[in-house]
């Protein structure tokens, strides 16, 4: 080999280690600054509209209460941040601040949207607020959508449920009462009054009315899966791992029974 094309071939190699030492860090992993700020700073910023109770809102003390407030806490201890740094947007600009690096992650009942997945990257999902089938404990025999039919069902007007119960009594050519209220809680009032053999409502509704509601059961599984996730941005690999490490860690100790106990 001439001494041009060892040179050529040395400062190939010179500059293939240089991209991979920019790219990548210590033992292979890819860099992630959003993780070592975190690290280094001791404080994970995290992004959320405190307007939407149990899950986050502020106190007229301004301290910031709810399911989603002792997720973070909880997951900034497993992630070795001493501190929680709350910034309240509102829903709509969530996405944006975190692209502008205003926080580092949100958590603030963010449902997983397909379309940003080549903006941010998502955890696994910590709740499920899919649309719920509720009966009276009074009615076994209200076992699911079948047992429906020639009954009458309450969804509030113009919601998933209402879409959901319209689709299924076409598809199956059920004979099913469709009864239709403003609100979810007033869907329920019907059936908690015996005006109907069921309602449908999300899951969050429906877990503040069997924590609040006496004679109120679920049937059978979610109808819809509308799982709630953690949005970081790209290329924070590190980051997103260690909160699926801790997510499924929490899971396993019963955080989240804990805390369903606790806010709903």
């Amino acid at each position: 080999m001439n001494g041009r094309r060892r040179w050529l071939a040395v400062g190939g190699v010179v500059l293939a280690a240089a991209l991979l030492w920019l790219g990548l860090g210590w033992g292979g992993e890819r860099r992630d600054e959003v993780w070592e700020r975190i690290q280094r700073d001791g404080v994970i910023r995290v992004g959320m509209d405190a307007s939407f109770p149990p899950f986050e809102v502020v106190t007229e003390a301004g301290e910031f209460v709810g399911y989603d407030v002792d997720l973070a806490r909880e997951l900034a201890r497993h992630l070795g941040a001493p501190r929680v740094e709350f910034v309240n947007i509102h829903f709509d600009g969530l996405y944006d601040a975190l692209l502008d690096a205003k926080c580092d992650i949100i958590l603030s009942a963010l449902p997983f949207d397909r379309e940003m997945t080549e903006d941010v990257v998502y955890s696994t999902p910590y709740f499920h607020a899919g649309q719920v089938l509720l009966a009276a404990e009074a009615r076994p025999e209200v076992a699911g959508l079948e047992s429906l039919e020639g009954g009458a069902l309450a969804v509030e007007l113009g919601s998933e449920a209402h879409y959901l119960a319209r689709q299924w009594a076409q598809r199956k050519g059920a004979a099913l009462e469709i009864r239709t209220a403003l609100t979810a809680q007033e869907a329920l009032d019907l059936l908690g009054e015996g005006q109907v053999d069921a309602a449908i409502v999300d899951a969050v509704t429906a877990l503040q009315a069997l924590g609040a509601r006496q004679g109120l059961r679920p049937v059978g599984e979610q109808l819809t899966d509308e799982p709630y996730v953690i949005a970081a941005p790209l290329g924070s690999d590190i980051l997103l791992d260690r909160l699926n490490r801790a997510l499924a860690s929490l899971r396993e100790a019963g955080l989240f029974e804990t805390l369903e106990g606790r806010w709903f």
